[in-house]
């Protein structure tokens, strides 16, 4: 704290620097501070985030109204107010009082605080490693949909996030009925966590959150319109009448049973006879039709009573169990996708064998491509085509998806900005509704705030934990003797020595003297240079550096064959205005086996598999396409200045067939933007393509789909199966900087 305080003022003075001989005065400050919310908390001074004034360090949103997801109602905290209460903590004169300070307002002092620029309430950032891939993204698969191998797959309605407590006698719940239909908030509030929670459940209200959210939401049944059922009135009227209220699909109300389509009929005084799908037909049309009264005639109990009706039974669809979501089916869908899939090498693939007992934990790495990559691909050709519950999970899921990809782009506008948090607000809004027994936890909360952060510090990239995370583990793995004060020292120089080992490894002269010591050293490294972490780093290097310094070449020289020369002529003919004096290129070229272009690495088909799929433009190609890279080679082009050729670096590269029109019109995928992607024909045309490295956009994930089965409705509403022409793959781009190429691809 003291060097800070020094840094800001009056700063510090170097005698001498390398561009500055005679010394120069050097200022600095600590602004964004970056660590998981627990630490965050301890080191700024605030409680935990289940205090009703500490919730949240953005904004004064007090903890009973953390289920409140309008912007419009969240107050930014004021920072002097929070230095003020601080400096009252830091000058109490008791331990006591301090705790009573504390208890009162969930602020303490920091010596941070100290720092006069400092802002506790801007400058502290939310981490979206922990935010999102280990928040939000983990608890939307294990905790709202559940996962379990050995079940089948359920629609998670039924899951609550904690132990439901027991249904109170019937006297206990009759009173609650009467405080609820004739009593005050206050008096239904005192009826106990049991009575109110029982209430919830059977007239299919949100049932997570205090007490206080449940009479909220039992107050707001009471004021929703619907017929007189007395007696009869049973959680599945309840829930079919509100979704009636909603304006759903018939589709949506055929869901439910016969017996409750029949008593909502029969309650309007509609015919109540017929199939599950006419009933639900005539009350969407009643529903619609503009009626100024709703019904108030009673029903009879014969109407309610079970009926053992053989046109039932048959018309009777079976429902799935209200339990986990990923069950048996899900999971081999994803198993299936997994081994047909082809990824980049730089992406952290999840374990194949997620879900089941034998795989560990994830990372945020893993848990980003599982929710980003695997599973939009299984669930769109499955959930995707199943109930309308499962494809409202589906799409809520997606939207969570969606919003994370567009926060962790390198490159962000406010465009981009509103966008993810119009995808989160939604998001929050319809995941309330579908899984009502669970609340909304402060990572939630935090996740709305992200778009401050952003237009406050830039792209996530430069403020998010993954190298903070690095530098713990290589603190962790160093031995030190806990001499404070060499701690220090030790760290920096042996950080500085592997880094200029790891630089002088690749020296050419190093190669070409120890190419086996440094082949052995290599594979003795066991670090993954896979994930975010690393790939951010290098996407952030210098995109201008020339592209031989990164090319590797084979030692020997090739004549282009006479197809991939003329379309070498046309890519060249293209940027250049042709000339009869100008010599014709050379035909001869240097074969490379990989190349970095703006920090990634591509390699042809040939070397591997997963590194050659590329989203590419071509000037006679409107619009992004996907492609394999066949070869790469270096080549001389134009001499500048009387200076040598200068060797550029071209790609050859097929294009995959896309769908026609007509097949197009099946695909699932596209209509999910940016994550969904889209299908091609698993065959690649015969014509080459040779490009330059501008024309590159990113690598995509390659999944064969020779198992692929999609649906439509015919013109009586029945699904019937489609078969796509040819056999085709999935494409799913992986842009990384600013989704243009999903965009501009359609997907």
């Amino acid at each position: 704290m003291y060097d800070l305080l020094e840094f800001w003022d009056p700063g510090v003075h170097y005698n001498q620097t390398a561009l500055c001989p005679s010394g120069r005065l050097s200022r600095a400050a600590l602004v964004p501070l970056v660590a998981d919310i627990q630490a965050v908390r301890q080191l700024i001074g605030y409680g935990p985030p289940t205090h009703n004034h500490a919730l949240c360090h953005v904004c004064s949103l007090p903890q009973h109204d953390i289920e409140e997801i309008d912007f419009s109602l969240f107050t930014p905290r004021d920072e002097q107010a929070h230095r003020d209460i601080a400096m009252v903590y830091r000058n109490a004169e008791s331990t006591a009082e301090r705790e009573n300070i504390a208890k009162r307002t969930g602020i303490r002092w920091s010596e941070l605080l100290r720092l006069e620029y400092w802002n506790p309430c801007a400058y502290v950032v939310v981490d979206t490693m922990h935010n999102l891939y280990l928040g939000l993204l983990q608890r939307h698969v294990r905790v709202y949909w559940g996962v379990n191998e050995d079940a089948e797959d359920g629609d998670a309605s039924e899951l609550d996030a904690s132990a439901p407590p027991e249904r109170p006698d019937e006297e206990s719940m009759a009173k609650g009925v009467d405080l609820l239909l004739y009593g005050s908030n206050s008096d239904l509030l005192h009826a106990g966590r049991p009575v109110l929670y029982h209430l919830c459940v059977d007239r299919g209200l949100r049932r997570a959150g205090y007490n206080r959210q449940l009479v909220e939401n039992l107050d707001k049944w009471v004021d929703f319109p619907v017929p007189e059922y007395g007696d009869y009135m049973t959680p599945e009227i309840w829930e079919a009448e509100k979704s009636l209220g909603k304006g759903n699909k018939d589709t949506t109300i055929a869901q439910y049973h016969k017996k409750t389509l029949v008593a909502m009929c029969a309650v309007r005084d509609l015919n109540s006879g017929g199939t599950k799908k006419e009933l639900a037909a005539r009350l969407t049309t009643y529903a619609s039709s503009g009626n100024a009264e709703l019904a108030t005639v009673k029903i009879t109990s014969t109407l309610c009573a079970e009926e053992d009706d053989e046109d039932d039974e048959d018309d009777e669809e079976p429902r799935r169990h209200g339990k986990e979501a990923v069950g048996h089916d899900t999971l081999t869908a994803y198993m299936e996708d997994h081994s047909r899939m082809e990824l980049p090498s730089w992406v952290n693939a999840p374990p194949v064998g997620f879900g089941t007992k034998k795989h560990g934990k994830l990372s945020a790495d893993q848990w980003r491509t599982l929710c980003s990559i695997n599973f939009p691909v299984s669930l769109i050709r499955t959930w995707g085509f199943q109930e309308e519950r499962r494809v409202a999970m589906l799409r809520n899921f997606i939207d969570l998806v969606e919003a994370v990809e567009l926060v962790g782009l390198l490159e962000t506008d406010e465009e981009r900005i509103a966008r993810a948090e119009v995808l989160l607000e939604r998001y929050l809004i319809i995941a309330k509704e579908l899984y009502k027994g669970h609340k909304i936890q402060p990572n939630h909360h935090l996740a709305m705030h992200l778009g401050f952060f952003l237009r406050l510090f830039g792209p996530v990239h430069s403020w998010r934990a993954f190298v903070f995370e690095r530098f713990n583990y290589f603190l962790q793995s160093l031995d030190t003797n806990m001499k404070l004060g060499e701690i220090e020292l030790t760290f920096m120089m042996r950080s500085c020595r592997e880094a200029n080992f790891r630089h002088l490894l690749r020296s050419p002269v190093v190669r070409r003297h120890m190419k086996p010591f440094s082949e052995a050293l290599r594979a003795l490294d066991k670090e993954d240079r896979r994930g975010m972490r690393l790939d951010a780093i290098l996407r952030s290097a210098d995109a201008d550096s020339s592209t031989e310094e990164v090319a590797r070449k084979v030692s020997r020289t090739i004549l282009l064959d006479p197809a991939v020369y003329s379309a070498l002529l046309h890519r060249i003919n293209t940027e250049e205005t042709v000339s009869p004096r100008n010599p014709a290129p050379s035909r001869t070229a240097t074969p490379c086996s990989s190349a970095s272009i703006s920090g990634v690495f591509y390699k042809p088909r040939t070397r591997s598999t997963g590194d050659s799929n590329i989203m590419f433009r071509h000037p006679s190609l409107q619009g992004p396409s996907a492609g394999r890279i066949e070869k790469m080679f270096m080549h001389a082009g134009k001499s500048s200045g009387g200076q040598d050729p200068r060797d550029e670096l071209y790609l050859v590269v097929k294009r995959l067939e896309e769908l026609d029109e007509e097949d197009a019109a099946y695909d699932p995928y596209p209509q999910y933007g940016i994550v969904g992607g889209r299908l091609c024909y698993d065959n690649y045309s015969k014509e080459i393509f040779v490009l330059q490295p501008k024309d590159v956009l990113c690598h995509f994930a390659k999944t064969t789909m020779d198992h692929l089965v999609l649906w439509r409705s015919n013109a009586e509403g029945l699904k019937e199966e489609v078969r796509l022409k040819k056999p085709c793959v999935h494409v799913r781009p992986l842009d990384r900087v600013s989704t243009q190429a999903s965009a501009m691809a359609g997907c």
